[in-house]
């Protein structure tokens, strides 16, 4: 049995007061920190997962599985859980989800299950673009002009 140090509180759950569950936003920037995640045999079909929260910078929450951070909390949900994690020291915001893929992107709903299927978020939802792909650490294309770009 590993001794707790006299100066290191532990933390204990509290489970987040969601009455109502969202899609954590920016999931095309953090794909690969969502997939990084999996272990060997997921990623099939929607799976429950379980998801704490972090303050952010700038009075964002966000949303970790498995010590990743792979959203956020939309702004409208945020500032009661970003009270709670400011406010109680020594607790562990969680709460259930599932992880799901939406048609193009891997998706993560936080809180009770919804009414129906898992949804698509609508065009515009999430504001970070997704990174550019890299070989190596290296991006690829980026030093050409984007014929689509007005000007």
């Amino acid at each position: 049995m590993v001794q707790s140090m006299p100066w290191r509180r532990a933390r204990h759950d509290v489970p987040a007061d969601l009455p109502e569950g969202f899609v954590a936003t920016e999931a095309p920037a953090l794909q690969a920190t969502i997939r990084s995640a999996f272990v060997a045999g997921e990623g099939a079909a929607p799976m429950a997962v379980e998801l704490t929260f972090a303050p952010g910078a700038a009075g964002r929450v966000v949303v970790v599985w498995r010590n990743r951070n792979v959203g956020f909390v939309p702004r409208e949900h945020a500032d009661d859980l970003h009270r709670v994690l400011t406010q109680e020291q020594h607790v562990r915001l969680v709460a259930e989800g599932r992880l799901y893929h939406d048609g193009s992107w891997w998706r993560i709903w936080v809180g009770p299950d919804p009414v129906g299927p898992l949804p698509v978020p609508p065009a515009g939802y999430d504001e970070l673009p997704p990174p550019a792909p890299t070989i190596f650490g290296f991006a690829f294309g980026a030093s050409r002009p984007d014929p689509t770009a007005p000007g």
